[in-house]
C-alpha cells in the first residue's frame, strides 16, 4: 500500500507526514499485510519507502505501540502484535477499518456487543433519562424520519445519533464511550450490502417504539425492542455471510 492510498485526496492534504505513516502501517497490520507476529521493514527501509523522515516513523510507531498494534523488541525490532492484543475500540483503529474493506467477521463482533450493551443501555435510559436526554433521542429519531434512504451519510448519522442517545441516556459512562463503536458498525454494515437501506426504513416504526417505552419509564419493554433492532442487524449479517460462502463455494 503506498502512502497515498492511505487517504482520500482531501484528507491527505489535511494530514501530516506522521498522521499519514501511522495510517498507512496500521491498515497493513488490520488488513493482514502484515500479520501478527511478522516483523516490520526497518526504519531505514520504511523511511525510504513512504520518503518521510525516522522522526515521524518513530512517533507513528510508538503510537501503533499504544494501540496495542505493534510492539518493539530488543535485538529483533518491530513486531505486529496478535489481534487479540489490539484496542479494537479505540476511535483511531474503528475510523483506520472502515478505510478498508468490510469484515464481515469483525462487523459480526460488533453486532454481537451491541445486542449486549444496547438493551441493557434502553433499560436503563428508561430508569434515569431526564428531559434533555429525551429531547435528544427525539431529535435523532425525527431525523431518521425526515431523511432519505439514498443518502448513506445522513442516514447512518442520524441512526448514530439515535442509539448514542440512549446510551448517554443510560448515565453509565462505559455505555456512552461505546458509542464510536455503533457508528463504525452501521457504516460498514451500509457498505456490505443496499439491503441494509431497506433495513434502516422497515425498522423507523420500532426506534420509534424504542422512544416511546423510554419516554414511558418501562424498562423490560425498551429492552425487548432494543433487542429486537439489534437483532435485525445480526440477522442481516448471517444473510450476507451465507451468500458469501455460498458465492466463494460456486467458484472453481
Amino acid at each position: 500500500m503506498d502512502i497515498k492510498d492511505a487517504t482520500s485526496p482531501r484528507r491527505s492534504a489535511q494530514l501530516r507526514p506522521r498522521e499519514m505513516v501511522t495510517s498507512t502501517l496500521a491498515q497493513k497490520i488490520l488488513s493482514g499485510e502484515f500479520s501478527p507476529g511478522i516483523q516490520l521493514p526497518t526504519e531505514v527501509e520504511m523511511s525510504k519507502e513512504m520518503g518521510v523522515s525516522r522522526t515521524a516513523l518513530r512517533e507513528s510507531v510508538r503510537m501503533l505501540a499504544g494501540k496495542g498494534l505493534i510492539e518493539s523488541r530488543p535485538r529483533i525490532g518491530t513486531v505486529v502484535l496478535p489481534s487479540e492484543q489490539w484496542n479494537h475500540l479505540d476511535s483511531d483503529i474503528l475510523a483506520w477499518r472502515e478505510r478498508l474493506p468490510p469484515d464481515i467477521h469483525f462487523i459480526r463482533a460488533l453486532t454481537e456487543a451491541r445486542q449486549v450493551i444496547e438493551p441493557a443501555a434502553a433499560e436503563m435510559a428508561a430508569l434515569r433519562a431526564d428531559g434533555t436526554d429525551l429531547g435528544r433521542i427525539q431529535t435523532a429519531y425525527n431525523r431518521m424520519c425526515g431523511g432519505q434512504t439514498d443518502d448513506i451519510e445522513g442516514t447512518v448519522s442520524a441512526d448514530e445519533d439515535f442509539h448514542l442517545s440512549i446510551l448517554r441516556a443510560s448515565k453509565n459512562e462505559i455505555f456512552a464511550s461505546f458509542g464510536a463503536v455503533i457508528g463504525s458498525a452501521l457504516r460498514m454494515s451500509f457498505r456490505l450490502t443496499t439491503r441494509a437501506a431497506q433495513n434502516f426504513s422497515a425498522s423507523l416504526a420500532t426506534h420509534g417504539a424504542v422512544l416511546e417505552a423510554i419516554r414511558m419509564r418501562d424498562a423490560a419493554r425498551s429492552r425487548e425492542l432494543m433487542t429486537v433492532l439489534i437483532d435485525l442487524a445480526a440477522r442481516e449479517l448471517d444473510s450476507i455471510a451465507t451468500h458469501i460462502t455460498s458465492s466463494e463455494d460456486r467458484q472453481p
